[in-house]
């Protein structure tokens, strides 16, 4: 069995113009119920080691507070943020965990939806990503020996809680390239603040993004190199049905 957990980075949900977020980046990190506990005990031994317990009620690794030293990390030394941000990307490579990805650039796809769907209607960026991502991920689970399964565990995002849902339910019982036939029970949805493995998703997300920024022409900023580097030995190139999924999109929104 696998846990697979999904999180986002950029999002400004149906806003599509938001000039410091042009790209969303929805991730899936993809890891083995046997290194489920070691991972998270050592996740949790990094943040003992460099921010000693105890830690205010409802802490949390929020990677772009990680980043710009806000919330939870005002006050921590850059040194020490970025050390917490290295050591865990090293633990998710130490333990073969993968990260599969897709990445949108909000204008391109704005231009998209007003061509195929109208002025009136604007589907989530959340929602177009997330089938592409969960195909990938079921096809690489059907790379893997002994018939492995997987469990969608995702942060509590409300705005797409209930399309999520119908997509998964939808996605089990298609026929062809976009039956998720490898993913198991209903989709999980819980608080990140309760999950250190989807924080660690959070994380591989937002350096994601930061990646496919610069190749859209975003000035890069040095603080961001050595969690990209890092991130590379985790992410899983897989094939997409692209076309399948646009006109399986056109269909549900109809």
């Amino acid at each position: 069995m696998h846990l697979i957990y999904f999180d986002e980075s950029g999002n400004s949900g149906n806003n599509l113009a938001d000039p410091q977020q042009p790209v969303f980046v929805l991730g899936a990190l993809i890891v083995h119920e046997g290194a489920w506990q070691a991972v998270e005990a050592e996740l949790e031994s990094v943040l003992n080691q460099h921010l000693p317990s105890p830690r205010p009620i409802g802490f949390e690794v929020h990677a772009g507070d990680l980043r710009q030293g806000t919330g939870a990390f005002k006050g921590v030394a850059v040194a020490t943020r970025v050390a917490i941000r290295d050591e865990w990307l090293r633990l998710a490579g130490k333990h073969g965990l993968r990260f599969i990805y897709r990445a949108i650039t909000k204008s391109r796809y704005g231009h998209w939806m007003k061509s195929t769907f109208g002025q009136h209607i604007v589907v989530n960026p959340h929602l177009a990503a997330f089938p592409l991502v969960a195909q990938v991920a079921n096809n690489y689970l059907r790379t893997l020996p002994g018939n492995a399964l997987g469990i969608i565990i995702s942060d509590d995002n409300r705005e797409v809680v209930d399309d999520i849902e119908r997509f998964l339910k939808l996605l089990r019982a298609a026929s062809g390239t976009l039956r998720l036939d490898r993913i198991i029970e209903k989709g999980f949805f819980i608080d990140s603040k309760k999950s250190l493995l989807i924080q660690l998703a959070d994380l591989c997300a937002l350096h994601a993004r930061k990646h496919e920024e610069r190749k859209i022409g975003l000035a890069p900023k040095s603080i961001d190199d050595r969690g990209i580097q890092l991130l590379q030995s985790l992410v899983h190139r897989g094939e997409e049905s692209f076309t399948d999924v646009i006109q399986w999109l056109q269909e549900v929104q109809k």
